[in-house]
């Protein structure tokens, strides 16, 4: 019999992966040396740039001369960021890895504060003072869009004493984040569970979704319960970092005196609270459909019950694992409607290593599209051969796309697109790659039960998932703020009520699921993951129009794709056709989600 360890071999050191499948870091950085050499080069512009603190704001040359430098310090210090934090996610255990992230994170606090001066600057100055300058200075154009939104904070932003003391606690500000990093993806110790086969598998937070995917359902229970049992037995230590998390966000927003954390964290893209509001009232209005869709799922495996770890089994027995080259073929036929353009950027993507293909030891898991101004769109993966492995990649190029475009278009100043629209491209992809396979490689009945499932898949973690998160973040912020006590417990039991109520009685709610709210990152990133689900109902629009309307609707998405943060992001959607503040996207999701389960109980 083999030893429980053995199988931890099969998870590849980072040397181990063959250099092809690694991303080119070492176009960012040949060296530490070298990037050394930026640290101390970001810290010495950071420094020269004081000189304008005093008198930027007195005439317009002096003033387009500190926004200048003020942006090219940030490139460089997102690029010094970026270094780090992909060395970091190659491996966690490696400490240079941690010591050069900490450095970097460190550093960005230091930058954030050596600014801290202009914001406040540009506040003493009358609007009319502004307009002017813009008007008689073409340079100055261009941040007209960025001054006008420095402007419409102006009641949250501070004298420049306390501005300073805000950035000086930035730092401090990230440790539930990054501690959460650490023990999630480093410190956590998860055991080998045997499977059929007499082998012992390792899991791991890369290949724990896809083992829920085996066909041997005690397999998938004892990885389950084995999974959360980690979680649960530091369940008071995440607990702790969350309410930190959560501590943090009020005193900051209470500070720049917004009504609450949900209002702090929509008013920078201008974004209403109906929206949010509108998202989770639609969920609660067709969770129906969720629980018609599991009900299928249950009756399709013949099971007398239906457990959260078999939440993630195929409908299809056709399980085949599907290599990296084949995804690869797939997605570029499938993304063939975007046009000739858009898919030499995809082929450059897989040329150029742009992507991190594999799991190793140490390395984060999940998937993730970064890089800085002037480098490539990087992509972390933890590829399996899944079927939702090659939707991740499709997902990912989408948001290196976006990334792309958005670099080529715009300048740096609006090159953070916001996040709001960060998942309109990504599922894009994922749509038209739904609608090549049905088309194409559906053969059979059993081929298009695959992949029926796979699109309703998307919806229920996309959509009535990711909504359900958002509900929960909702909760968990509106309890700290009215003095709450926040507990293992309690953060359990807020979790097991919205099981419930997405899941009602389709499912048997395992104990253990209770814990899943202490493995989410998402709830260290404010009130991100709405953005999923309002992103996954634009793209369905998006898509459609694609398909149906051809190069016009493919010239207005391109467009869209460069747009990055040159407007407030409603603004920039409605160019596309689709409006987020009304019902209508959303409705026409849920639509589709009707459609397909349809399509599927007529098989």
């Amino acid at each position: 019999m083999k030893n429980n360890n053995e199988n931890e071999n099969k998870i590849p050191n980072r040397e181990e992966i063959p250099l092809e499948s690694r991303w080119d870091i070492q176009s960012l950085y040949s060296s530490l040396e070298e990037w050394e050499e930026d640290c101390q080069r970001t810290k010495k512009l950071a420094d020269e740039l004081l000189k304008y603190k005093d008198s930027f704001t007195e005439e317009a040359t002096s003033f387009i001369k500190c926004l200048q430098s003020r942006d090219k310090i940030l490139d460089l210090a997102h690029q010094v960021y970026t270094y780090a934090h992909m060395r970091k996610d190659e491996d966690n255990n490696d400490t240079q890895n941690q010591s050069i992230y900490n450095k970097a994170s460190s550093l960005l606090v230091e930058i954030e504060d050596s600014l801290s001066f202009i914001q406040p600057g540009i506040l003493s100055l009358n609007a009319k003072t502004i307009g002017k300058w813009i008007a008689e200075n073409e340079q100055l154009k261009i941040y007209q869009h960025h001054l006008q939104g420095i402007f419409r904070k102006k009641k949250h932003i501070l004298s420049p004493e306390k501005e300073k003391i805000i950035a000086q606690a930035g730092e401090m500000s990230m440790i539930p984040e990054n501690t959460f990093g650490l023990l999630s993806n480093a410190d956590l110790k998860f055991p080998s569970v045997k499977n059929h086969n007499g082998e012992y598998i390792a899991i791991s937070q890369g290949n724990f979704v896809s083992l829920l995917r085996n066909k041997d359902r005690n397999f998938r229970k004892r990885v389950f319960r084995k999974y959360y049992q980690q979680y649960f037995l530091h369940r008071h230590t995440f607990a702790s970092l969350l309410t930190g998390k959560l501590k943090k966000d009020r005193f900051f927003n209470k500070v720049r005196k917004y009504k609450n954390s949900l209002s702090a964290a929509l008013f920078e893209d201008n974004i209403p609270i109906a929206v949010y509001d509108n998202l989770i009232n639609i969920a609660h209005k067709n969770v129906s459909l969720l629980q018609k869709y599991i009900q299928l799922k249950k009756e399709r495996l013949g099971y007398k019950n239906f457990y959260m770890y078999d939440m993630y089994t195929a409908l299809s027995e056709k399980t085949d694992r599907i290599e990296y080259s084949k995804a690869q073929e797939l997605i570029l036929a499938a993304l063939q409607p975007l046009g000739s353009e858009y898919l030499e950027i995809v082929k450059k993507a897989f040329k150029e290593r742009w992507i991190d293909v594999y799991e190793n030891k140490g390395k984060s898991s999940g998937a993730y599209s970064t890089g800085s101004y002037k480098s490539k769109p990087y992509i972390l993966l933890n590829y399996q051969g899944t079927m939702e492995d090659v939707f991740t990649l499709a997902h990912e190029l989408g948001h290196s796309l976006h990334s792309f475009y958005t670099n080529k278009e715009q300048p740096f100043i609006y090159s953070g697109y916001p996040i709001f629209l960060a998942e309109i491209a990504s599922t894009t992809n994922e749509a038209l790659l739904i609608n090549y396979i049905i088309k194409n490689n559906a053969e059979s009945k059993k081929d298009t039960l695959l992949i029926l499932n796979n699109f309703l898949e998307q919806f229920r973690t996309t959509f009535f998932r990711q909504t359900m998160f958002a509900e929960f973040e909702k909760i968990i912020h509106q309890y700290e703020e009215k003095g709450g006590s926040l507990t293992a417990e309690w953060y359990s039991q807020q979790y097991a009520d919205l099981i419930y109520k997405y899941y009602g009685n389709s499912v048997v709610i395992d104990k253990e699921i209770h814990m899943e709210w202490a493995r989410l990152p998402h709830f260290y990133y404010d009130f991100y993951v709405y953005k999923y689900s309002t992103g996954f109902a634009s793209a369905i629009a998006l898509s459609r129009r694609i398909l149906q309307e051809g190069k016009t609707a493919v010239d207005e998405y391109l467009r869209f794709l460069g747009k990055g943060s040159s407007e407030y992001p409603i603004t920039i959607l409605k160019q596309t056709g689709v409006d987020m503040i009304s019902l209508n996207p959303l409705t026409e999701a849920m639509n589709l989600f009707a459609e397909l389960l349809e399509q599927l109980e007529s098989i």
